[in-house]
């Protein structure tokens, strides 16, 4: 019985192997999607998936900056002997598949958001969110690693509130073709996971909606 389980896992890791083997040249072009969509479908706008109760105050939501090393590349493929083999580079703005992201988020949460260039003045009362994009990258060996993070700042009429770290993972689960879909998908699960914490933090630091 023992013999047949191990011969049973090294067959399906050969097998695993073989495919990544087979799989893991040429580069990937991820279109980056939000929110997590499993079928890999390419959205070209966030869609809103919830609605909240409106609450206050309003939000000015600025577009985050890219602070990453590597502006293009999001992954990368390794074969089955963890040899590096293809990049994965995004086919979409990474600033603007973040932003978008948290602005969709807000919004489901009852926020009113408006955007705006850093230089506008925001209004009394309103929150004042931007933010660095520093990692966004997604590592595919036997399975997909997605990992998004993030800098936030809060800040109100009358300066900065608070600047904090957030980071997320996410993951298609086995990587047996090592698809461009698999990999937007990781990195969308993982800015939903980094979002979460963020606005989570937010209303925590807001308090309750008021009645």
């Amino acid at each position: 019985m023992k013999f047949a389980n191990w011969h049973l896992r090294y067959l399906s890791c050969l097998i695993s192997a073989v495919l990544l083997a087979g799989c893991a040249f040429g580069t990937r072009e991820a279109t980056l999607v939000y929110p997590p969509a499993p079928d890999g479908e390419a959205k070209t706008a966030p869609v809103k998936v919830a609605k909240a109760e409106a609450r206050e105050p309003k939000i000015q939501l600025l577009q985050f900056r890219d602070e990453r090393t590597e502006k293009a590349m999001v992954g990368t493929v390794r074969n089955g002997y963890g040899m590096r083999t293809a990049d994965v580079i995004a086919k979409n703005s990474v600033t603007e598949w973040v932003t978008q992201a948290l602005n969709l988020e807000l919004q489901n949460r009852g926020f009113t958001v408006v955007t705006g260039a850093p230089k506008d003045i925001a209004e009394a009362g309103t929150i004042v969110i931007s933010g660095e994009v520093l990692n966004v990258f997604c590592d595919m060996y036997f399975s997909y690693t997605g990992q998004v993070s993030l800098v936030v700042k809060v800040s109100d009429s009358t300066g900065e509130l608070y600047r904090r770290h957030y980071a997320g993972e996410g993951s298609a689960g086995l990587a047996w073709a090592a698809t461009s879909e698999s990999f937007g998908y990781s990195l969308s699960l993982a800015l939903s996971s980094a979002l979460s914490k963020f606005l989570n933090d937010l209303e925590t630091k807001l308090g309750p909606p008021k009645e």
